[in-house]
C-alpha cells in the first residue's frame, strides 16, 4: 500500500506537469480581433505561406467578431486550392484591426502538377494590383494595423503598383532578392536560376555544399560559395527592435528575402547580416549588395510593417493549443533549424503586433 502510494505521489507531479500547458491554453482569455489576410500564393492545401501567421493566432486564442477561431482554409483572401480559383473583388471589413499581406507571388501552372519541377510557367493568378492596394489604403486609415510581407511587390506586382505601394509604406525595392541554401546541388535550386546562372557565365552549375544565391529582377544571378560564408545569414535586432519587443534574440535567417532601403519615417527594428571573407565582400560590392540590409521595418506612428522576408512561411501544420513561457519556443529552432527565426523571433514580433492592434 505504501508503495503505491509513493508512486503515485511521484507521478502525479509529472502528469500535471505534463497536462498544464495545455489545460493553460484553454483557460486564457481570448482575444479579439478583425484581421484581413491577402495570400495568393496558395497552389496546395498547405497554406504553408501564411501557416506561420494562423498558429499564432491560435496559439495566441485569436478569435473574431463571432467569437470564433481563424481557420488556415477559410480566413484570407487569395487562390483556393479545393476550389481551384482565386478570389476577385477584395472587401475589407469597416471594424478591422490588423490586415496582413501574407505573399501575392501568385499561382503558375508549374505549381498545380502533382510533383512541380520548380520551372517558370505561365502565371495563373497574382500580383498585388493597384485596386486591392487601394482599398487597403482605404480601410487602414489611422488606426488599422497593416503589415506587409515578401513577396508583395516583386514581380509579377506591376512596377506603377510597386511605385505607389513602395512611396506609402516608405521604403524602396533594390530588385535583389536572395536566400541561404544548405546544398547548393540539392533539388530546393529552382532550375530557372540554374539556367540563368549558366547562360549569364557561360559554364555549368557545378556548386555543391551550402551557400548564398542572389537574383535581381533582370534575372542577374550571383552566387556566394560556403567557403567564402564566415557566418550564415543572421538576423539582428536593434536597440529599437529589443525596446518593442520581448524576447527576440540574434536568429539565424535560412529561407528567402528581399533587399529594401527605407525612407527616414521607417525605423529599422531588425537588420539581416551576412558576414563573408574578403574574396565573398568583393563579390557583392562589384554587384552592389549589401552585406547589411533592413529585415524588419516599422512606422510606429502609421502602424505600418514590412517585414522583408517570408516570415510566416513553415513547413508544417505544428500543433499550437499550448502555453508556456515565450523562451521555451527556443527549444522548437535546435529540431527546425530552418525555422530558428519562426520560433525565436516571428512568434514574439507577432503577439506583440497583435497586441497593439486593438
Amino acid at each position: 500500500m505504501k508503495f503505491k502510494y509513493v508512486v503515485m505521489m511521484t507521478l502525479l507531479p509529472l502528469l500535471i506537469i505534463s497536462v498544464y500547458p495545455f489545460l493553460s491554453w484553454h483557460f486564457k482569455a481570448p482575444v479579439e480581433r478583425s484581421i484581413q489576410v491577402i495570400d495568393k500564393t496558395v497552389p496546395k492545401e498547405d497554406y504553408r505561406e501564411h501557416l506561420g501567421l494562423f498558429w499564432v493566432l491560435d496559439h495566441e486564442r485569436v478569435v473574431d467578431g463571432t467569437e470564433e477561431y481563424y481557420q488556415k482554409e477559410n480566413d484570407y483572401y487569395g487562390y483556393d486550392p479545393v476550389e481551384g480559383k482565386g478570389d476577385t473583388g477584395l472587401t475589407i471589413a469597416k471594424d478591422v484591426d490588423l490586415i496582413y499581406i501574407a505573399d501575392t507571388y501568385g499561382i503558375y501552372t508549374n505549381d498545380l502538377q502533382d510533383q512541380p519541377t520548380g520551372e517558370r510557367s505561365q502565371l495563373i493568378y497574382g500580383g498585388l494590383n493597384i485596386f486591392d492596394w487601394n482599398k487597403i489604403i482605404e480601410a487602414k486609415g489611422d488606426d488599422v494595423t497593416l503589415v506587409l510581407e515578401f513577396n508583395s511587390i516583386a514581380s509579377p506586382t506591376d512596377k506603377l503598383t510597386r511605385s505607389i505601394v513602395e512611396d506609402e509604406m516608405g521604403f524602396k525595392w533594390s530588385g535583389w532578392v536572395g536566400r541561404y541554401f544548405s546544398d547548393l546541388s540539392s533539388r530546393e535550386i529552382p532550375p530557372w536560376l540554374i539556367q540563368n546562372y549558366e547562360k549569364q557565365n557561360d559554364k555549368k552549375w557545378t556548386f555543391d555544399g551550402e551557400g548564398l544565391a542572389f537574383v535581381h529582377e533582370s534575372d542577374e544571378v550571383v552566387i556566394i560559395e560556403g567557403e567564402n560564408l564566415n557566418d550564415r545569414v543572421m538576423v539582428n535586432w536593434t536597440k529599437a527592435g529589443i525596446e518593442h519587443y520581448t524576447n527576440v534574440k540574434k536568429s539565424e535567417y535560412r529561407y528567402w528575402f528581399d533587399i529594401v532601403k527605407p525612407d527616414q519615417q521607417m525605423n529599422v527594428e531588425a537588420n539581416y547580416h551576412i558576414d563573408l571573407n574578403k574574396e565573398g565582400q568583393e563579390k557583392l560590392d562589384a554587384h552592389d549588395i549589401p552585406s547589411t540590409f533592413p529585415a524588419v521595418l516599422h512606422n510606429s506612428v502609421e502602424k505600418k510593417y514590412y517585414f522583408a522576408g517570408d516570415f510566416a512561411d513553415i513547413s508544417a501544420d505544428y500543433y499550437s493549443r499550448w502555453d508556456l513561457p515565450t523562451e521555451i519556443y527556443s527549444v522548437y529552432s535546435y529540431f527546425k533549424p530552418d525555422e530558428a527565426f519562426f520560433w525565436n523571433n516571428y512568434i514574439p514580433v507577432m503577439k506583440q503586433i497583435i497586441e497593439e492592434s486593438k
